[in-house]
């Protein structure tokens, strides 16, 4: 257990982030089958704001929601209805879960790319290379040939 103690809160919080991404895409494409994307987008964001929402009070005691510029905004309103709702659970219904999965290694590339683009995050050689692995390991499991077992 003396290994975790240099364990960095930010970085097990990214850890469950996903984590959590992955239990998405599995539920999303099971329930591909008996739901339209939309009812499944609303339901996965449900549950989300149900399982959210005590942390989310907490935090927003402290926080200014007037610093929050409109352009921030506008790009949380654009994920939560479209990339989520509508883009995420129209592509699972044609692609399966395992390929599915591998996307997720754009998470952390689309949300640097949105940190140092929008939000004037820094951006250095370790990030760089960090997602150049990640990209690489995603791409190598996308397009890894299957293999199909026969019957005997």
């Amino acid at each position: 257990m003396s290994g975790f103690r240099h364990i960095r809160p930010g970085n097990a919080l990214l850890v469950g982030a996903v984590f959590c991404e992955a239990i998405y895409i599995i539920i999303g494409k099971h329930l591909t089958g008996q739901f339209s994307p939309r009812r499944i987008g609303a339901l996965i964001n449900l549950w989300g704001l149900v399982l959210v929402t005590p942390l989310g009070l907490w935090q927003a005691l402290r926080f200014d929601f007037a610093a929050v510029g409109g352009g921030t905004w506008a790009l949380l309103v654009f994920y939560a209805l479209a990339a989520s709702v509508w883009l995420w659970t129209h592509g699972l219904m044609h692609v399966p879960a395992s390929r599915a999965g591998v996307f997720t290694v754009m998470l952390p590339i689309i949300a640097a790319a949105v940190g140092v683009l929008l939000l004037s995050e820094r951006f250095g050689t370790v990030h760089l290379v960090a997602l150049l692995l990640a990209l690489g390991g995603g791409l190598l499991l996308a397009t890894w040939p299957e293999h199909k077992s026969q019957a005997t």
